[in-house]
C-alpha cells in the first residue's frame, strides 16, 4: 500500500531500518571506584596504626615518667701536664671522676661502647678519652674514674691568656661528653639514643703536684632521640 502526501505527488515511504548496534560499557568506572576504595582503606588503617603508636607512647609516658640523667664532676687532678716554651706544644694528662645519677623509677640505663669525653680551653683541644661501657639501674648513682690524655699546640695568645688564668687561679675549661646509651623498660631494651653533656667548668690551678679546686661547674644535658 502506497501512502500519499496530502496535495503532492510524492508518495511517502516508510524511514529505512536501522539495525541496532551492540554497546560495550566500559570497566574503567568500576575499577577506579575500586582504586578510590582500596585507597581509603589503606588510608584509614596507617591512620589507625599513628594513633595506636602514639597512645601506646603517651601511656608508657604516663606510667615511667621518663627522667633526665643527671652528671656532675666531683674531682680533678692533673696527672701531667707538660709545655714546650719553644714550640708551645702542651701535654696533658687530666683524671676527672664523674658521678652520674639515673633519677627514673622504671628505666635502666646502659652505657654502651663508643663514648667520647673531651676538655678543650679557648678552642683548643687539651686530652681526649672514653667513659667505661656498663648498665645502670634505676635509681642509681654511678661514680666512674675517667683518664683523659693528649697533645696539643697553643697559640702565642692563648698561651699568654692561659698564663694570665693560672696567675689569678681561675681557669676556665669546657668538658664535653658524648655517649649512646640504651634504655631497658621493664627489662625490655626499648631503644637508643645519645647523651650530650656539655659542662663550663672553672678551676684553680693545672700544677700537678698540687690539688686542683673546682671553683664552678655549669651543666648542659641534650638527648639526641
Amino acid at each position: 500500500m502506497v501512502l500519499a502526501e496530502q496535495g503532492g505527488d510524492s508518495p511517502l515511504r516508510p524511514p529505512p531500518h536501522r539495525r541496532n548496534l551492540p554497546r560495550y560499557h566500559s570497566h574503567r568506572s568500576s575499577s577506579s571506584c575500586s582504586c578510590r576504595c582500596c585507597w581509603c582503606w589503606c588510608c584509614c588503617f596507617l591512620l589507625l596504626v599513628l594513633v595506636i603508636v602514639i597512645a601506646i607512647t603517651a601511656y608508657i609516658s604516663l606510667i615511667i615518667k621518663p627522667r633526665v640523667p643527671t652528671y656532675s664532676v666531683d674531682d680533678f687532678s692533673i696527672g701531667d701536664l707538660n709545655l714546650n716554651p719553644t714550640d708551645l706544644t702542651i701535654r696533658t694528662k687530666f683524671i676527672v671522676t664523674v658521678r652520674a645519677k639515673n633519677p627514673n623509677d622504671m628505666i635502666g640505663i646502659w652505657y654502651k661502647n663508643g663514648s667520647y669525653v673531651a676538655i678543650s680551653y679557648r678552642n683548643t683541644l687539651l686530652c681526649s678519652g672514653c667513659l667505661p661501657s656498663f648498665y645502670q639501674g634505676h635509681h642509681n648513682t654511678t661514680v666512674m674514674r675517667v683518664v683523659l690524655e693528649g697533645q696539643s699546640k697553643l697559640g702565642a695568645e692563648v698561651h699568654g691568656v692561659l698564663e694570665e688564668n693560672r696567675r689569678t687561679g681561675r681557669i676556665p675549661l669546657d668538658v664535653f661528653v658524648r655517649v649512646p646509651v640504651g634504655l631497658r623498660v621493664f627489662n625490655i631494651d626499648w631503644r637508643q639514643v645519645t647523651v650530650n653533656v656539655t659542662c663550663a667548668l672553672v678551676v684553680d690551678g693545672l700544677s700537678p703536684d698540687k690539688k686542683v679546686g673546682i671553683k664552678s661547674a655549669d651543666y648542659k644535658v641534650d638527648v639526641d632521640l
